[in-house]
């Protein structure tokens, strides 16, 4: 999943894999989802090396059982709204 464009788990994933297309490492300071580890510390994506992005799978214990969208808070992008993860 795009961190700074979100994406997509279904219920019951256990974890999420976040990629980072940027040359600088990227910091998710807050997250909304249930059983995303709890922040701080930060969560950091590795930044790209090369044409390689960076990646962090992060670990959901609980895994989520509600379906629903859940906002993050990522360090690294221009955007003006937060991206979400939706479980679907």
């Amino acid at each position: 999943m795009d961190v700074c464009a979100g994406g997509s788990i279904s219920v019951g994933a256990t974890s999420i894999t976040f990629t980072n297309h940027h040359t600088v490492a990227c910091k998710i300071t807050s997250c909304e989802l249930p059983g995303f580890p709890p922040i701080p510390p930060d969560v950091v994506v590795p930044a790209k090396v090369g044409s390689q992005p960076g990646t962090k799978t992060v670990p959901l214990n609980p895994p989520p059982t509600v379906k629903g969208d859940y906002e993050y808070t990522p360090d690294c992008c221009d955007k003006e709204t937060n991206p979400v993860i939706k479980v679907q």
